[in-house]
């Protein structure tokens, strides 16, 4: 009887110790495998030598579960032959996908990434085989460098009609360089000379004051020359004094408008696959260059033509301002009045009657319109008080006015303040301490300014 119980004492310890091994909650279940399920390159499946890879960019790697980032970002690696790229990593959708962004990888090289078989997932999982993909960037992109020289070098050449073409300053070959796309170019910028023609010495004047503000990158600037016929050659178009106000060209059996121009030149620009990215117009213009912007800015067509761009009007030191009707300001009355002894005093460019063949087709009242709603900046300098030299003293038209260009330039900023207060769209600014002076005022903190604002 003593050996049956401890047989069955035995017996018993062994079933006791069967149950509880059977029963250990406390042992490792087996490990699952980690998965990769898609490998996209800025947006793309990202093959196995796939070629022309951009330089910046991102990677984005999906997996089957979530990740522990510590253990992903020390299982992965991604180098070409110099090393290691640069690059960032972040994990998204609850932790099971990998953004990888990258930036300056080295133009036309090889790359591989690659991840190993450590643990990485937030359990423990692992790779159950090295993954790896392998690439090659595209070329080096190419690069321009505005051209500010005032020389050969930064003339352009279009043409505007059959046989018949247009020279112009600009800081980048866009018309010798066709093939180029320039997404660089947010905004063109056209600097206007004055009488003297001297389109040169007005791309010096914007180049230098875009330069300042750390826009030369990213903005066109190009200065338009108007010639006379005696400094154009063969092929080229030229206009007599009135370029400034939109009278057409001298050339034989073409009439071509000075507004023409900038409105074919702008045309061009307007090639979306050329200039992706411009969005503003800016014409700007100074003294007889400022009749130019003031008359262009009411009467061209550009503008609805492209409501995509915004587009602005810089007036600087005008002496010769249109007015939609008849009234005239009187500087010692300070109240408007319709003057009775001057004929021709609404001839154009002071007002409707005349006006050149541009603006045919167009009523006065729709000019009316247009001159209220267009961005016009009146650039004033504080000094431009002479009334002297080339000022207008002379024709009653011009002088009613204003006693000086400052003066003029307020007046018509009266005008449209008196009477379309709440509807114009005008502005101004005046620059202390500069009289009739392009550089002056080109240079100056408010012009600069203004350039720079959105």
């Amino acid at each position: 009887m003593k050996k049956l119980n401890i047989s069955f004492q035995i017996l018993g310890s062994l079933l006791i110790a069967f149950l509880f091994t059977g029963c250990d909650t406390d042992s490792d279940p087996p490990k699952t495998e980690l998965t990769i399920s898609s490998v996209r390159i800025n947006g793309s499946n990202l093959g196995n030598d796939m070629s022309n890879v951009p330089l910046d960019g991102s990677i984005e790697i999906a997996f089957s579960s979530t990740l522990n980032s510590e253990g992903f970002t020390e299982a992965f690696s991604f180098s070409d032959f110099q090393g290691e790229a640069i690059y960032d990593i972040s994990l998204t959708s609850a932790g099971s996908k990998a953004v990888i962004s990258y930036t300056g990888l080295n133009p036309n090289s090889p790359y591989t990434l690659s991840i190993n078989t450590m643990a990485m997932g937030s359990n423990g999982e692992a790779l159950s085989t090295q993954f790896s993909r392998s690439f090659t960037t595209t070329e080096a992109e190419e690069t321009k460098t505005p051209c500010t020289s005032a020389t050969e070098e930064c003339i352009q050449q279009l043409e505007i009609t059959e046989g018949l073409s247009f020279q112009f300053y600009s800081t980048f070959e866009i018309v010798s360089d066709n093939n180029y796309v320039w997404e660089e170019i947010e905004e063109v910028i056209f600097s206007v000379h004055g009488q003297n023609r001297d389109a040169d010495n007005y791309f010096g004047y914007m180049t230098n004051a875009v330069g300042a503000t750390g826009k030369l990158e990213n903005s066109l600037v190009i200065s338009p020359n108007f010639k006379e016929e005696a400094n154009a050659s063969s092929g080229e178009l030229f206009w007599g004094s009135s370029w400034r106000t939109g009278a057409d060209s001298g050339n034989s059996g073409n009439n071509i408008s000075s507004f023409s121009v900038l409105d074919i030149i702008i045309d061009y620009l307007s090639d979306q696959e050329k200039f992706p990215n411009l969005k503003k117009i800016t014409i700007a213009g100074h003294s007889s260059g400022a009749a130019f912007a003031q008359h262009y800015a009411i009467v061209n067509t550009s503008e609805s033509n492209h409501p995509d761009y915004e587009f602005r009007y810089v007036v600087a030191n005008n002496q010769y301002f249109y007015y939609p009707d008849g009234k005239r300001y009187n500087e010692s009355t300070s109240e408007f009045y319709t003057p009775t002894d001057c004929t021709g005093y609404n001839y154009w460019p002071y007002g409707f009657e005349f006006a050149p063949a541009y603006v045919d087709g167009i009523t006065q009242e729709d000019l009316l319109q247009l001159q209220i709603s267009r961005n016009t900046v009146y650039l004033l300098g504080a000094n431009d008080t002479q009334t002297e030299g080339t000022l207008n003293t002379t024709d009653c038209a011009a002088i009613l006015l204003g006693s000086n260009r400052l003066e003029r330039g307020r007046n018509i900023f009266t005008y449209f303040e008196t009477f379309y207060s709440a509807e114009n769209n005008h502005h101004k600014i005046e620059v202390e301490g500069v009289g009739h002076d392009a550089s002056a005022m080109f240079s100056s903190d408010e012009f600069k300014q203004f350039i720079s604002s959105d």
